[in-house]
């Protein structure tokens, strides 16, 4: 066999292979278990939860959590979206006006399972940011990506000690909250 049809012939295997491990798979989408298409919707999803908050429709909490949504921050935790928003009613909201904004590192696990780091950032009534780290595992449902789990974490809280000693994260840091629950969401623990 000649060389030209060697390379045909490989050119011919190495296609048909890429078809069979990406078969289903959205064109263009990002390498890994999850697709582009899949990373836009997780994106929507967090998007729309901060609109639901901001404007106070705590009513539809259920369009972005699952049913047995677990929500842990320094208030304690709290299940179900009926617990998120009771979480909701114990932060000082008349500080807050609509403004929580996001920006999201995406981590999949597995087809059905993505962990997301979102920085949030929110302006005070007296003109100061707040912020603070949002580490969420997401699964898909029959109804598209929900939360299952939210770990809030803020930064730069005037209560905070590490903000009185020079400090910016989070004890413990956010990164460290972001790779455990990659793990746990993995089913391994951290080694």
């Amino acid at each position: 066999m000649d060389d030209a049809r060697v390379a045909d012939q490989t050119t011919v295997e190495n296609a048909e292979e890429y078809a069979e491990e990406n078969a289903g798979r959205t064109p263009g989408a990002a390498p890994g278990p999850i697709s582009a298409q899949d990373r836009i919707e997780i994106n929507e999803i967090l998007s729309f939860s901060s609109h639901l908050l901001d404007n106070r429709q705590w009513d539809m909490f259920g369009e972005v959590f699952v049913p047995e949504v677990l929500l842990c921050a320094p208030q304690g935790e709290f299940t179900g979206p009926a617990g998120v928003r009771r979480f909701v009613e114990t932060v000082d909201l008349s500080r807050f006006p609509a403004t929580h904004t996001l920006n999201s590192i995406v981590e999949a696990v597995d087809a059905d399972t993505a962990v997301v780091w979102s920085r949030m950032l929110l302006l005070t009534w007296d003109r100061r940011v707040a912020c603070g780290d949002y580490i969420d595992t997401f699964r898909r449902t029959a109804h598209g990506w929900r939360i299952e789990r939210r770990t809030v974490a803020p930064r730069n809280d005037s209560a905070s000690v590490a903000l009185a000693e020079g400090g910016y994260a989070p004890d413990p840091y956010a990164y460290a909250m972001f790779d455990d629950a990659v793990l746990a969401a993995a089913g391994r623990a951290r080694r």
